[in-house]
């Protein structure tokens, strides 16, 4: 925690927590190049944008920075973003270097803070240094670190932080949307701080108008801790009470419903003729009972049957197995035979063959010399004569086996004709066992299928009685009662709870009876005693109602309602038990339909109502506005710090901004 966030406060405030001192635009830093300052004191500002209404410099006093002034403080109050899209990208083509800076005060301790306007710029904050001289910092935590301090001076002392819907926290920023709505947001509802057309990025509210009564009761510390343990309790309890409810409803229905399914089933699928209109009591004459027997023998009747044709079929397919055996080893042996016949001729001719290849071997040498001899081997008698005995044995040979070769191929065809006469009648009595098998395989798997259904059929019987029971009342429904028992019980819990949150509630209105003393008080001052400020606290959040008599004010009260209460809050700030930073923004309020005199006496109530805590030079406020109407002569005096924006080199950046061509072009299709 910061040296601030460690300060015990008095018990009111003397200056405001958050103080916005100083804002300065720079074009760079180095060199460094100032375009802007303006300097913010305690109690009120006024950021007025000049109109010309001469037909030879006609200017409106809206498009010269007034709102980006707006966006630029809270930027440097730890917002993601300083403008709208467009904004964004006029700021970043004509000043890529820019930066803002801020001097700002956070519970009496002085802060530098400086941020990047870039798309990758750097941001710097430090305590008790010139803003010139953040440049040269190092560290990429010291903004961190700042706004770390802006969380912890403002939630300090606060019980618990996570109040709003489903736990979620109450954050910083929460609260800075709170003190600095948007303009867009057009002042029309308390609660609606910030619009999505603004691209604020800030974090919304889970439940809108509820997280931001939480929240804003938070702040006034008028919101027990009990108070959001307690709503999410009956969140809880709510909805635990429609989840009984539905299944209350399902279990009404679910004994008709089985009862209908299970007599379906009953027909449909184990074929119990007339189960569906039977009448289910066990006795009757024709009831389901006995329409599921008289089922049930038929069943076991057909599960008879397939027994006693099991046991020929599986006569016929021993015997036929036996047949195919017998035939199959004779068909084996004659092919053994005729391969023993096959290979004996094989031996004989190949003792012919060896004959032959010598015979080759010694023709193939004729040609070759015989060294010691030198002659050539076919003019060799001893070769000669070799070959010629060759000759005689392979005749000799030939004579005596060729008769037996042929005997024996004659013997291996006849063996090898027998074996395929014999395939035959296999192949059929392989087809008639593969027959008898499906026959038998059919009537097994029937058997199963039956002898499910007779398991079956009882069950579905018992289950079908139970739930005609519970239909009639005969039988008790359990899970029923004991879900109408919850139901009962969460019912008292959640009247329980509702009278101790209204208890609380109640409680939390008396508290909050200064606070619209103070809200009454204003809105008698600004408009007359005949209107009275009204503050309505309820579970749906905190409404602000400015009424005549017995009657309601116009619309345009409404959004005087909202200023009223800002201004309310920020009076409310000067209690050290209050958690609101003692600043207020308001973006050009006299847009969001204020007549101009009533706006002159929002401005001047407010005024004259932060100067009545005035001590010395010290004032716990700082209210700053944007507008386009000059202020009232009451307000033109040295206590109230005046800037003037106009037209060009008036304006914020000393120039009109605008976008490249190419940004022009995305910004067009994304619009299209």
């Amino acid at each position: 925690m910061s040296k601030a966030g460690g300060k015990k406060r008095s018990t009111k405030r003397k200056r405001p927590l958050v103080w916005i001192k100083e804002l300065m635009l720079f074009e760079s830093l180095d060199p460094l190049v100032e375009i802007r300052r303006l300097s913010f004191d305690m109690g009120l500002n006024i950021v007025q944008g000049e109109a010309n209404d001469s037909s030879d410099a006609f200017e409106t006093g809206h498009g010269i920075g007034k709102t980006t002034v707006c966006r630029l403080i809270r930027y440097c109050l730890g917002e993601k973003t300083f403008g709208q899209q467009h904004v964004v990208a006029e700021v970043r083509h004509c000043f890529p270097s820019s930066f803002v800076g801020a001097v700002i005060e956070v519970a009496g301790v002085e802060w530098s803070v400086m941020r990047g306007l870039s798309q990758r710029a750097r941001h710097y904050a430090k305590e008790g240094v010139p803003l010139t001289d953040l440049a040269t910092s190092d560290d990429p935590k010291d903004f961190e670190r700042f706004t770390e301090a802006l969380d912890a001076v403002a939630f300090e002392g606060m019980a618990d932080r996570n109040i709003l819907s489903n736990g979620e926290s109450v954050q910083w920023l929460h609260l800075l949307a709170m003190c600095s709505r948007d303009q867009e947001a057009r002042y029309d509802l308390y609660w609606n701080w910030r619009h999505k057309r603004s691209d604020s990025l800030s974090p919304r509210f889970t439940k809108g108008k509820v997280d931001a009564g939480l929240c804003l009761r938070a702040v006034l510390g008028l919101l027990e801790s009990q108070e959001p343990k307690l709503r999410k309790r009956l969140e809880e309890l709510e909805n635990s009470l429609a989840n009984y409810r539905e299944q209350i409803k399902n279990k009404e229905q679910e004994p008709t419903f089985n009862v209908n399914r299970l007599r379906k089933k009953l027909v449909e699928v184990y074929g119990v003729k007339d189960a569906d209109i039977a009448p289910a009591e066990d006795g009757e004459l024709f009831g389901v009972g006995q329409a599921a027997e008289q089922r049930l023998n038929d069943l076991r009747k057909d599960v008879t049957d397939i027994n006693e044709q099991l046991a020929p079929l599986d006569r016929q397919i021993n015997l036929a197995s036996a047949s195919l055996l017998e035939l199959t080893e004779m068909s084996d042996q004659h092919d053994a035979a005729s391969e023993v016949t096959i290979e004996g001729n094989d031996v004989l001719l190949s003792e012919v063959e060896n004959l032959r290849r010598q015979r080759e071997s010694l023709s193939d040498l004729s040609s070759a010399m015989c060294q010691p001899a030198r002659i050539l081997f076919g003019d060799c008698e001893h070769v000669q004569a070799r070959i010629a005995g060759l000759d005689d044995e392979i005749s000799r040979q030939q004579k005596e086996t060729m008769p037996e070769v042929v005997e024996r191929e004659q013997e291996a065809a006849a063996l090898a004709d027998q074996a395929e006469q014999l395939q035959t009648p296999i192949d059929r009595l392989r087809g008639r066992i593969d027959e008898l098998n499906r026959q038998k395989n059919d009537l097994l798997e029937r058997r199963i299928g039956l002898n499910r259904q007779i398991e079956a059929i009882p069950k579905v019987i018992a289950e079908l009685q139970q739930w005609s029971g519970v239909l009639e009342g005969t039988v008790p429904n359990t899970d029923l009662n004991a879900l109408r028992s919850s139901e009962s019980d969460t019912e008292k819990d959640i009247e329980s709870t509702k009278d101790e949150l209204d208890k609380v509630v109640s409680r939390q209105r008396e508290r909050a009876k200064s606070f619209m003393s103070g809200f009454n008080e204003l809105v008698r001052k600004t408009i007359n005693k005949d209107f009275k400020g009204e503050i309505d606290v309820d579970e749906e959040g905190v409404t602000f109602r400015i009424s005549r008599e017995n009657s309601l004010a116009g619309e345009a009260y409404e959004t005087l309602a909202v200023l009223l209460a800002d201004i309310t809050l920020l009076l409310e700030s000067s209690a050290t038990t209050v958690h609101h930073p003692g600043f207020l923004l308001h973006d050009s309020p006299r847009e969001a339909d204020l007549n101009i005199r009533l706006y002159e006496r929002l401005l001047e109530t407010a005024f004259s109502s932060m100067q009545e805590s005035r001590d010395g030079d010290d004032i716990p406020f700082q209210y700053i506005v944007t507008t386009t109407t000059p202020p009232s002569d009451k307000l033109k005096r040295d206590s109230v710090t005046m800037h003037t924006l106009s037209g060009g080199d008036g304006s914020l950046f000393g120039r009109q901004l605008e976008v490249s061509a190419a940004t022009q072009g995305r910004l067009f299709e994304e619009e299209s």
